[in-house]
């Protein structure tokens, strides 16, 4: 995953875009919690543009909501 998603981010179409991580399962005791996932992933690396990663639980629906707020308010910042 981690490769994958350094060639997003090396993408020039795709350059300042913003970048949402879901840290899904969450509704499970194994979860890994979204900030051992962003460790794991470098995000603090990330420097070219926002990103968040948002605990959820597809299952639930939890944290889904949210993440999808926080893409369309930052689409929208970058438009302004």
């Amino acid at each position: 995953m981690i490769q994958e998603l350094a060639e997003l981010l090396e993408e020039e179409k795709l350059s300042c875009v913003p970048v949402l991580i879901f840290a899904n399962k969450q509704d499970l005791l194994t979860a890994a919690p979204a900030s051992e996932i962003a460790e794991g992933l470098n995000l603090h690396t990330i420097r070219d543009r926002v990103w968040q990663i948002q605990s959820c639980s597809a299952l639930t629906g939890e944290g889904v909501q949210d993440g999808m707020n926080w893409v369309c308010k930052n689409v929208n910042a970058k438009k302004k």
